[in-house]
C-alpha cells in the first residue's frame, strides 16, 4: 500500500512526487558538477579519481585543458597518465603511486608533463588513498594544477637573491619610513656596517644623507614613483670616509603591486675607476718620467700667457733649460742614470719656482719655465740662479759623482713681441748662444741679437753642406717580433757625417734645421733612400720618421709617388712614423698625409705613442697600422703605473686592429713584461744596435747577441 502511495501520480502533472524529488536531486547534482568545474577551471585546478577495482580513471574538464586535451576527447588510463610523464620522471612518479598504495598516506609531488605539441610543464600533484573497513585501496583521487610559473618565478627569485648577494655592488632596500630593509655582503664591504647593524637604521644618518640634501630628494622622489637612472655621487663609509660611486634608485611596489613601499638602491664603487682616470688625465698633461706639465700642456699655458699679454699689456718671460752633456751621462752611465739625472734637475728646478709658475719637460733633456708676469730683471734673476743651483747639485749615479750644468735661455714677451711660437724660437735661440758662448750659464734674448749669426751659422752650413755633399747617412735598427718571430722589420735613424768622422744624432740639428726651413729638404733626401732601401731589398721592411713640417708638403708625396713608381718597390714594405704630438698638434694635415701615404699602399706608425693621452680620439679618424709605445713607459726602472699605461694601450690597440711596439727594451726582464701584456714588437739595444745600412748588402743583420748588450739604450733619434 505504501508503494503503491509512493508511486502514485500527482493527478496535475501526471509525475508522482518520488520521481520529482528524484529528479530534483539530479539536477542539483549537475548544477554542483558545473559549479566545480566552472570553480576548478577559474582557479585552474583540475581533479581526478582511479577506480582501482575497476582500473578506470576519471579527469576532470579541467585537467583536460591543463594536459592541453578537449575535454573528454579521450578516455584517460593510469598507463596513458604515466606515457604524459617526462620520460625523466616517469619512473620516479610511477613508484611514488605504487608506495601511495602501499603506505595510505597522503602525497604530494611536482613533476615535468609533456602536452601534445611536445612542450613541457611542470604539475603539482596531490593526492590520497581511499580505502575500505579492511585497509583495502578502494580508490585513489586528487587534485592537479600546472605550477609552471609559480617553480620559475621561485626560481627567477632564488637567483635574483643569489646575484644580489654576489654581487659586487652594494644593493639595498629603503622602506617608506626611510630605514633600511635589506643589505647585501657588498654593501658590507663597501661601507663597513654589518647587515645586523644596519637593518632598521635610518639609511639618511648610516651613509651621510642629510635630510636636506640632494639624496633625500632623491629618495623621495623614488619614492613617488621616479627612476633615478646612475649617477655620481660620494657616500660616507662606517668610519666617516667619502666612497666615490654611481647611485641607482628604483622604486620598489608591494607584492600585490598596488602601492610603492620601499626603494632599491644600488651603489657601484666607483674609487678605483676615478683614481685611473685621475692618473689618465695627469698624464694627458704630464711628463711620466719627472712629474712636470708636458709640452702639450705647456704650450696651451705659453699661448694664454701671450694671450694675457696682449689683452692687459702685461710682460712674461720665458726660459729654456737644457742639461749641458746629457748624451755623454746616458751613454756613459745608462738610460736608467740620464732617467735619474733628469729627475734630479726637474725637483732642483721645482723647488726654485713660484707657484704662479709653469714648468714643463718639453724635450729629452730640456725644460721650459713659464714666469707670469716677469720683466727682463726677474727672468736675469731667475736664470742665474737656475744655472747655479744646477751647478753646485752633486749627484752620485752608480756610485761614481756627477757635476751636471744647465745653459738657459731666456726672452721677455708683451703686447708687442709677436705670437708663443716666435717667442720659443727666440728663447731657443738665446739657450743656443748660452751653449756657444761655453755652456753652464744664462743669455737673455736681446743679448744674442747681435751675435746671432754666431750660434745659427755653423749649423746652417754644416746641414747645408750635409744635403749637397752627402753628408748624411742612415743606420737601422732592428724591430723584432716579442714572441721570438725574429726581425719584423727595421727603423731608419738619421746621422751627420763630422768632418772627423763621428756621427752626430739628429736631436742636435734638427730644431735648427726646422728654424731655417732645411727639414722639407732633409725629410725628402731621408724618403728618397727608404724608397731605394725597399726596391733593393725586397722582403725587408722599413720605418723611416717623417717632420710635422713635412706632413703638408706636397713635394715629399709627389716624391714618394715617383720613385715607388720608378723603383718598383713594394709599397707595403715602407712605413711611415709620424710623432703623436705632432698629429695632436697638427690633425687635419696627419690625416691628409696618412690618407695620402696610405692610398699609396704605405703604412703608417704612431711614434711616441702614450705622451698625449687626451687624443686617444684621432686614433679612429687616422689609418695607422703600428702604435709606438713612448720609451718613458717602457724602460727601466719603471712602476706599476707604467705597465697599466701599457697594457691600456695594447688593448685599445687590439680592439682597434692595430699593432704594438715598444721602444727602449734594454733586458731580459723588460721583454719578458712586454710579451706578458701582449706587445707584439721591440725595439731597443736588447733588441739590437742600430748599424749601417750599407751592411744589408751582405744579406739581413741579425740582431746584436744578448751577451754583447751591455750598453744602455738611448732613444732611437731619427
Amino acid at each position: 500500500m505504501a508503494a503503491r502511495h509512493l508511486l502514485a501520480k500527482d493527478p496535475d502533472s501526471g509525475v508522482s512526487p518520488t520521481a520529482a524529488a528524484a529528479q530534483e536531486q539530479l539536477d542539483e547534482l549537475r548544477r554542483s558538477e558545473a559549479r566545480l568545474s566552472a570553480a576548478q577551471q577559474l582557479a585552474k585546478l583540475g581533479s581526478w579519481e582511479w577506480d582501482v577495482a575497476a582500473n578506470v580513471v576519471t579527469w576532470s574538464d579541467e585537467l583536460f585543458r591543463i594536459y592541453g586535451l578537449e575535454p573528454q576527447s579521450l578516455t584517460p588510463s593510469y598507463e596513458d597518465f604515466l606515457q604524459r610523464v617526462h620520460p625523466g620522471d616517469r619512473d620516479d612518479v610511477d613508484a611514488r603511486n605504487h608506495k601511495a598504495f602501499a603506505d595510505h598516506q597522503p602525497f604530494e609531488d611536482v613533476k615535468r608533463v609533456l602536452r601534445p605539441d611536445g612542450s613541457v610543464f611542470l604539475m603539482r600533484t596531490q593526492g590520497e588513498v581511499i580505502c575500505d573497513r579492511a585497509g583495502n585501496p578502494l580508490r585513489m583521487v586528487g587534485v592537479c594544477e600546472d605550477v609552471t610559473a609559480q617553480v620559475r618565478a621561485r626560481e627567477a627569485e632564488t637567483m635574483l637573491a643569489l646575484i644580489v648577494e654576489s654581487s659586487n655592488d652594494a644593493i639595498f632596500v629603503v622602506g617608506r619610513d626611510g630605514a633600511v630593509a635589506s643589505w647585501n655582503p657588498a654593501a658590507e664591504r663597501m661601507f663597513g656596517f654589518a647587515a645586523a647593524q644596519v637593518l632598521g637604521a635610518p639609511a639618511t644618518e648610516l651613509l651621510g644623507w642629510h635630510g636636506s640634501g640632494a639624496h633625500h630628494r632623491l629618495l623621495t622622489a623614488a619614492l613617488a614613483g621616479e627612476r633615478i637612472e646612475p649617477f655620481e655621487t660620494t657616500l660616507c663609509d662606517c668610519e666617516g670616509r667619502l666612497v666615490e660611486v654611481s647611485l641607482s634608485l628604483s622604486p620598489m611596489r608591494s607584492a600585490a603591486r598596488e602601492a610603492i613601499d620601499s626603494v632599491s638602491v644600488i651603489a657601484r664603487d666607483n674609487t678605483e675607476r676615478k683614481r685611473l682616470e685621475h692618473q689618465l688625465l695627469h698624464l694627458a698633461d704630464h711628463d711620466a718620467l719627472t712629474g712636470l706639465h708636458n709640452r702639450r700642456r705647456f704650450d696651451e699655458e705659453l699661448g694664454r700667457a701671450v694671450a694675457n699679454a696682449l689683452r692687459y699689456h702685461e710682460s712674461a718671460a720665458l726660459l729654456l733649460v737644457d742639461i749641458d752633456d746629457f748624451k755623454y751621462v746616458n751613454d756613459s752611465f745608462g738610460h736608467a742614470a740620464g732617467d735619474e739625472l733628469l729627475r734630479s734637475i726637474a725637483a732642483l728646478l721645482e723647488h726654485r719656482i713660484r707657484v704662479t709658475d709653469i714648468l714643463a719637460r718639453v724635450g729629452g733633456d730640456e725644460f721650459a719655465l713659464l714666469l707670469p708676469r716677469a720683466g727682463a730683471d726677474e727672468a736675469r734673476r731667475v736664470a742665474a740662479d737656475l744655472v747655479q743651483i744646477a751647478r753646485e747639485h752633486d749627484l752620485s749615479l752608480d756610485g761614481s759623482p756627477v757635476r751636471a750644468t744647465v745653459s738657459v735661455g731666456a726672452v721677455v714677451f708683451d703686447a708687442t713681441s709677436g705670437t708663443a711660437e716666435s717667442a720659443l724660437v727666440a728663447a731657443d735661440r738665446a739657450m743656443y748662444e748660452a751653449k756657444a758662448q761655453g755652456r753652464d750659464r744664462y743669455v737673455l734674448y736681446p743679448d744674442v741679437d747681435t751675435n746671432a749669426g754666431r750660434a745659427q751659422l755653423p749649423w746652417e752650413q754644416r746641414i747645408r753642406r750635409a744635403l749637397d755633399n752627402g753628408g748624411f747617412e742612415l743606420q737601422c735598427q732592428p724591430i723584432q717580433s716579442v714572441d721570438g718571430g725574429g726581425v719584423a722589420h727595421y727603423e731608419l735613424l738619421l746621422r751627420l757625417r763630422e768632418a772627423d768622422g763621428t756621427l752626430t744624432c739628429p736631436a742636435a740639428f734638427l730644431g735648427v734645421a726646422e728654424r731655417l726651413g732645411l727639414i722639407h729638404a732633409i725629410d725628402r733626401w731621408v724618403v728618397g733612400q727608404a724608397v731605394g732601401l725597399v726596391a733593393a731589398h725586397p722582403g725587408l721592411t722599413f720605418a723611416v720618421n717623417v717632420s710635422a713640417a713635412s706632413m703638408d708638403d706636397p713635394e715629399l708625396l709627389a716624391l714618394v709617388r715617383r720613385e715607388l713608381g720608378r723603383s718598383g718597390a713594394d709599397p707595403s714594405r715602407l712605413v711611415f712614423e709620424i710623432t703623436e704630438t705632432a698629429t695632436i698638434a697638427r690633425m687635419d694635415d696627419a690625416r691628409r698625409f696618412a690618407d695620402a701615404v696610405t692610398a699609396l699602399g704605405c703604412k703608417l706608425a704612431i711614434d711616441d705613442f702614450g705622451t698625449g693621452f687626451g687624443s686617444f680620439y684621432y686614433l679612429k679618424h687616422l689609418p695607422v697600422s703600428y702604435l709606438k709605445i713612448d720609451g718613458d713607459f717602457v724602460a727601466n726602472p719603471r712602476g706599476r703605473a707604467d705597465e697599466l699605461v701599457i697594457e691600456a694601450i695594447v688593448g685599445m690597440a687590439r680592439g682597434l686592429g692595430k699593432r704594438t711596439i715598444a721602444e727602449f727594451v734594454g733586458d731580459d726582464d723588460t721583454l719578458t713584461m712586454l710579451s706578458t701584456l701582449g706587445v707584439d714588437f721591440a725595439q731597443g739595444y736588447h733588441v739590437g744596435r742600430p748599424f749601417s745600412v750599407a751592411l744589408l748588402d751582405d744579406g739581413p743583420v741579425a740582431p746584436t747577441p744578448a751577451a754583447a748588450r751591455r750598453s744602455p739604450h738611448t732613444p732611437a733619434a731619427r
